[in-house]
């Protein structure tokens, strides 16, 4: 099968959704009863963020991914790049989701968002997800107890057809935790995620995550990631685990 050109499937994916967006706003979001400066940190052309990517099972590092702000309008666009480690370890899965790409390539597939702290290119699963509409990636109030459920669908370059997307998302409490850029006061909030995949042969498909979101780096600064799936018309009745990652905060600017 002919490789699905990315530029193509971006294009035709997102052209609903820009058709009918407003005019950007970055107010950020703030939180209530506390420092009222405390806001996360709008975005600018030049901001960038570094993270070391470790294997969840195994705890040795994957890779180092650098993600950059390269255009604030009407959407806002992050590139991002991985940086190759000598003798890394690589999840059984990387073959197939580097595809061609060899195992030093430079370039990531791109986050867009819409406005600022909504994604609607999500590159940070194993396959590109385009949104119906765009999801929050961080809570939409800076307030331990906030929690919402999104229903949305989203598109893969894996197939055309659309794929339910169900995300609960809930801000449990104010922590300062340290990664190596530093020691940051963040937001720690879960997202279980309820989905459909685009390979058909995958049900039940779950996923959880935490994160802890530090206003004043304007991303977030630690992210845990885990998922199961059942296999249909298996003989074998139990979960399957996808690849599992932590990413840390190495850098920002």
């Amino acid at each position: 099968m002919k490789e699905i050109s990315r530029r193509v499937f971006l294009l035709s994916s997102i052209a609903l959704p820009l058709g009918c967006s407003l005019a950007p706003t970055f107010p950020g979001a703030r939180v209530p009863g506390q420092n009222p400066t405390l806001s996360v940190r709008p975005p600018n052309p030049g901001q960038w963020w570094r993270y070391a990517k470790r294997d969840g099972f195994t705890g040795k590092t994957v890779e180092t991914q650098v993600a950059r702000v390269t255009e604030v309008g009407e959407t806002i666009n992050i590139e991002r790049r991985r940086e190759a480690l000598e003798n890394a370890h690589q999840s059984w899965g990387s073959k197939w989701l580097l595809g061609d790409r060899p195992a030093g390539a430079a370039e990531l597939q791109g986050e867009v968002q819409q406005p600022w702290g909504m994604v609607l290119v999500d590159p940070h699963w194993d396959l590109l997800q385009v949104y119906a509409a765009p999801i929050p990636l961080w809570p939409m109030e800076l307030r331990p107890g906030w929690s919402s459920t999104f229903n949305t669908k989203f598109k893969t370059p894996l197939s055309g057809w659309e794929n339910s997307w169900q995300q609960t998302m809930r801000a449990h409490a104010w922590e300062k935790i340290r990664v190596p850029a530093g020691e940051f006061l963040t937001l720690r909030y879960t997202n279980r995620i309820n989905f459909t995949h685009p390979e058909f042969s995958r049900s039940d498909c779950v996923r959880e995550e935490t994160l802890w979101l530090a206003p004043e780096v304007g991303r977030w600064v630690s992210r845990r990631t885990s998922g199961t799936y059942y296999l249909r018309d298996s003989e074998i009745d139990s979960q399957f685990d996808e690849d599992s990652y932590h990413c840390d905060l190495l850098e920002w600017s």
